[in-house]
């Protein structure tokens, strides 16, 4: 119903499927998956059984969440054993949360183009919330685990999360980098870090972020990831490695 209401999101969601490398057999999946709640609000249009079946892409999520989870525990579990429990708990518990699925909503799928919200929303800038960009996402493997079972999720889901399950697993069980690196600089330097993009490379869908970590004009640390946030973290991972080089 709002596809019709709202036809310029087509051409959006034909992206996604793109991004995602996967073909809906049933695109109603990926419109509900993309489509959030706020925009039915206030329109004639909706009808009460409408309202019933509740067409928005809060039940896509409540499964992709739980799809999402299970994928990347089977590949911590597969692909890194010497890892404990508690280890991989907290890995997971890094890679599937909220800023992370945000970042890969915007920056690889470039969702806030597809996503279909209610003037309420919209004018309170929703289309770069992260909590709507995250939910969205797991919507979108919700919606792919309906329509084409397990091993398109897995798929979808290996291919999308590449970049956090390779390399060193055990940099997501460090602390905040930067908030390492910023106290240290004031408390030894009396500077305050600043961070800037250098370079990026890869596909869209797949995109790798190079970040230099400055202190005044010096460069302290230079880092890809597959994030400008982990690449943020990694450079000030590396710049807190010269900076145990200072007396205190």
């Amino acid at each position: 119903m709002l596809w019709k209401i709202q036809p310029s999101r087509y051409s959006a969601a034909t992206e996604v499927e793109a991004k995602i490398g996967y073909l809906f057999k049933s695109r109603e999946f990926l419109f509900e998956a993309l489509t959030h709640r706020s925009a039915f609000v206030g329109l004639d249009e909706v009808t009460k059984d409408a309202l019933n079946r509740r067409p928005w892409n809060e039940r896509f999520e409540f499964l992709g969440d739980s799809v999402l989870g299970l994928v990347i525990s089977e590949a911590l579990l597969a692909a890194h054993g010497a890892l404990s429990e508690g280890e991989m708990s907290r890995i997971r518990a890094a890679i599937v949360c909220e800023a992370n699925l945000a970042t890969i909503a915007r920056e690889r799928l470039e969702l806030s183009k597809a996503l279909v919200l209610g003037p309420s929303e919209l004018g309170s800038g929703g289309r770069d919330k992260v909590s709507l960009l995250a939910d969205a996402l797991e919507a979108i493997l919700g919606a792919v685990f309906t329509d084409g079972g397990w091993e398109s999720a897995r798929s979808v889901i290996q291919a999308l999360f590449a970049n956090e399950l390779t390399g060193d697993l055990r940099r997501f069980l460090e602390g905040d980098a930067k908030t390492t690196f910023q106290e240290l600089a004031q408390e030894k330097l009396k500077l305050t870090p600043t961070y800037a993009v250098t370079d990026e490379k890869g596909p869209a869908h797949q995109r790798s972020f190079e970040v230099s970590a400055r202190l005044g004009e010096d460069e302290w640390g230079r880092a890809w990831g597959a994030s400008k946030k982990e690449a943020a973290q990694l450079a000030a991972r590396s710049a807190l490695e010269r900076m145990k080089e200072i007396s205190p």
